[in-house]
């Protein structure tokens, strides 16, 4: 089994996706990578620092290729986090700014200590 295959089986035994995430993952990992070759090495990052850390809490980077798949389930997750701290995250912005692919920031909130940062470089 592939390292990617085996990491989306531990994040569904820890909890962190659901099984229907899961599936889906490894559903796209068997298909080859639409669109890789004109994502021209962009790459989608999420940030998360907790209490005023200087290193993030969480600190996941995406080729845009696997972005656009992995979308859904990553806004998903974000907009309830953010949500749950009085924060709307506009899904269309960040849908917009994965498919025009050049680099923006397209989340920054500070929450005293607290920071989320989702950008594509």
């Amino acid at each position: 089994m592939n390292d990617a295959k085996l990491r989306v089986l531990r994040l569904l035994e820890a909890r962190k996706i659901s099984s229907e995430e899961a599936v889906a993952l490894l559903e796209a990992l068997g298909r080859p990578a639409a669109g890789a070759p004109g994502s021209g090495g962009r790459t989608l990052r999420i940030r998360i620092y907790e209490n005023g850390s200087a290193s993030p809490m969480v600190n996941v980077s995406l080729p845009l290729a696997w972005a656009k798949f992995m979308a859904p389930f990553i806004e998903s997750k974000i907009k309830t986090k953010l949500a749950d701290k009085g924060y709307d995250l506009d899904l269309g912005k960040m849908q917009e700014a994965i498919e025009a692919q050049k680099p923006m920031k397209i989340v920054d909130v500070q929450d005293g200590g607290d920071k989320v940062e989702i950008f594509i470089e």
